[in-house]
């Protein structure tokens, strides 16, 4: 099914890294032109005059996803229910509660934290999920980069609009933690917090930005980040990567559950995810902490920087998850990284999902329309999810979850990834 081209994205040379081959149509195995003249157009040449690895470009003004090709929920067609009663898809219900809140559409605005794009948006982001009734999670080093009006100003405009659907959550890493921000967002009234293990764009990397001014590099020196200078006079802000231990993690889950909300955890793809799994599972069942809802992010998604190599050539898709647990745990899960339509988000839900967390779609909604434009796009997503439940003969949302039987993978490669080998023919 897959070309040779397809499955080799990264050839040397990309449009998002401003690199290009002399001559495109004949690349080396390796990525180099098969005639090299050296002229240093390409990312080898844009790595001698930086000495650092390759970020997409314009840093500020767009988003970026990674390209590599592989297996996803596209490689899944839905099969249609020919018995049972007629269903009329406008009746059909898209109310769930998720995280323990009650959303008119299984769908949560993901964590987009301190990049530029991200917050000039985020006002608009927070407005229209409230609007719309779903769920917005204020992401990473907010706190540091605006401060806490920044943080007011990204909670504030959903508790304005708030009409008892949806929930407003602030997310804390490492870094954020030790600056309160679960303290601050509870005393500005979120609904709930999420503790940031992971992302599916660069795991183990962290939210990463790039600045000027050597005044902003000692503020976030100071405050524990990681401050690289570029040879241009610019500057790198990373988060420090931190540690994961049972340990570590059962204590700050258990001492920031005094804040009596509502705990969600964000995580990526990665070895050990099951283990991870397992110990918030014991966490809410053993010691009775509220842990709600875990967002597990995979490859494709990213809104702001992210090492390009990185972002192509690391994880999978979340929804592989369910051909790996057993057992489906006694909170809800989202799945987030590539994720952008009604069936998209179905075929989650079908594979064993309570809904799908969305970045980069959000934030174009919200620069075509402004928080108009939020609701706009997730009253699209609502239709689509009740045609998709009309063809399935259910007239709620909700029946969908675990509705494997009705998927049919496209080649034995998608039916192993995401566990559907006995429907694939």
């Amino acid at each position: 099914m897959y070309s040779e081209k397809a499955l080799r994205r990264h050839q040397n040379a990309d449009i998002a890294t401003k690199t290009k081959l002399t001559f495109e149509e004949h690349a080396s195995q390796g990525g180099i032109c098969s005639i090299c003249t050296m002229d240093g157009n390409c990312e080898i040449g844009q790595k001698a005059r930086s000495g650092r690895t390759v970020f997409p470009e314009p840093f500020g003004v767009a988003q970026f996803g990674g390209e590599k090709r592989l297996p996803n929920i596209e490689d899944i067609q839905i099969l249609p229910e020919l018995y049972g009663d007629s269903i009329v898809f406008e009746k059909v219900s898209t109310e769930m509660k998720i995280g323990s809140f009650k959303f008119s559409v299984p769908v949560s605005v993901a964590a987009m934290g301190s990049t530029k794009v991200a917050h000039l948006r985020g006002a608009a982001l927070a407005e229209g999920a409230a609007k719309a009734g779903i769920g917005v999670v204020i992401g990473e080093n907010v706190l540091a980069t605006y401060g806490d009006a920044g943080l007011k100003e990204r909670v504030q405009p959903f508790l304005d609009n708030y009409k008892k659907f949806g929930a407003v959550i602030v997310q804390g890493n490492g870094e954020d933690i030790k600056q309160g921000v679960f303290e601050k967002g509870a005393a500005l009234g979120a609904h709930a917090i999420e503790v940031k293990i992971g992302q599916g764009a660069k795991q183990g990397l962290g939210g990463e930005i790039k600045f000027e001014g050597d005044a902003l590099a000692e503020k976030y020196r100071k405050l524990g980040y990681i401050v690289i200078k570029n040879k241009d006079g610019t500057y790198q802000r990373h988060v420090q990567p931190g540690s994961l231990s049972d340990e570590q993690l059962k204590k700050n889950i258990m001492k920031y559950s005094k804040l009596d909300l509502p705990i969600w955890v964000k995580t990526g793809m990665g070895t050990g995810i099951l283990k991870l799994v397992s110990t918030l599972q014991e966490l809410k069942k053993d010691n009775g902490i509220r842990i709600e809802c875990l967002t597990i992010d995979g490859f494709g998604g990213g809104t702001g920087m992210s090492p390009w190599l990185i972002m192509n050539e690391m994880s999978v898709p979340s929804a592989t998850i369910f051909s790996m647990i057993e057992e489906k745990p006694d909170f809800d899960v989202l799945l987030a990284g590539g994720y952008n339509n009604g069936l998209d988000i179905g075929k989650a839900m079908m594979l064993g999902a309570n809904g799908a967390s969305m970045g980069r779609p959000f934030l174009i909604a919200a620069n075509v329309a402004k928080a108009e434009g939020v609701v706009n796009y997730i009253e699209a997503i609502k239709e689509e999810l009740q045609m998709l439940c009309a063809t399935q003969k259910t007239a709620s949302v909700e029946k969908l979850v675990g509705r494997k039987q009705n998927l049919y993978p496209l080649d034995a490669q998608a039916a192993h990834m995401f566990g559907l080998e006995r429907s694939f023919k």
